[in-house]
């Protein structure tokens, strides 16, 4: 016997309406349950600790430069000079390219007060300083890594003291101020401020392309914050977030 039409097409109705609704019902409880079992991203807000809300971009931009390094090293912990740093300049480095070090270094030592010095030496250095053409960068490079136009390479101990640099600035194709900027970026850096940031274009810290030839306060507030005598090499990340709390 032949069914009647409308009782075929209300059973399809009826089963695709039902298998419909499974489904919805079964993306929606797996929605719920991934929701449920995913942790939510944890956010640390050390700048809550004061009303002023400069210090404490000062204290998370610590955070950001002075843990962890630009070229991926995963060593959370402060790494900082023990000794004072000794230069010795190499290479072929032009008349601007020692003032504008001399004059790098003359501020650091200030920003520094006392608590590290940094001075150039004929022999027996710490750092070596290279002014070199881009072709001989190859020598220096760690292995595995290529650089651009200037980089710094720092080697510490197990309890996070640096007792060796390197930097070698390109002293061809590049123009003056980029070397300017270079100097004063990766001597800076290699007091262990490693990491760079996004944050502030203004920053000798910036990410991006700079041509920056001067410290922000926020730059020399970082530095003065690395080299204050209380906080140590070795300092794990978790325990320099309790010291940027109580920080002035």
């Amino acid at each position: 016997m032949k069914r009647p039409v409308y009782n075929i097409f209300s059973k399809w109705l009826i089963a695709a309406i039902a298998l419909i609704s499974c489904f919805s019902c079964n993306t929606s409880a797996v929605k719920n349950k991934k929701t449920s079992v995913e942790p939510e991203p944890v956010i640390y807000k050390v700048a809550s600790y004061t009303k002023e809300k400069r210090l404490g971009d000062r204290a998370q931009y610590f955070l950001d430069i002075a843990l962890g390094a630009e070229y991926g090293v995963g060593d959370f912990r402060i790494k900082k000079w023990v000794d004072d740093l000794r230069i010795e300049v190499k290479g072929e480095p032009t008349f601007e390219d020692r003032r504008e070090l001399n004059q790098v270094i003359g501020e650091l030592n200030e920003l520094l007060g006392g608590n590290l010095n940094v001075s150039l030496v004929e022999s027996g250095g710490n750092v070596d300083f290279h002014f070199l053409p881009h072709s001989r960068f190859y020598e220096y490079e760690p292995s595995g890594l290529v650089f651009t136009n200037g980089f710094f390479w720092n080697w510490w101990n197990y309890a996070g003291e640096i007792y060796r640099g390197r930097v070698v600035i390109g002293s061809d194709r590049i123009s003056q101020p980029l070397r300017n900027h270079l100097i004063r970026e990766e001597l800076t850096q290699l007091l262990g401020l490693m990491n760079d940031s996004m944050k502030y274009p203004e920053s000798i810290f910036y990410q991006g392309h700079s041509e920056v030839q001067s410290f922000t306060e926020l730059d020399k507030a970082v530095i003065r914050m690395l080299y204050n005598s209380s906080l140590k090499p070795g300092t794990l990340d978790f325990e320099v977030m309790d010291w940027v709390k109580i920080q002035k």
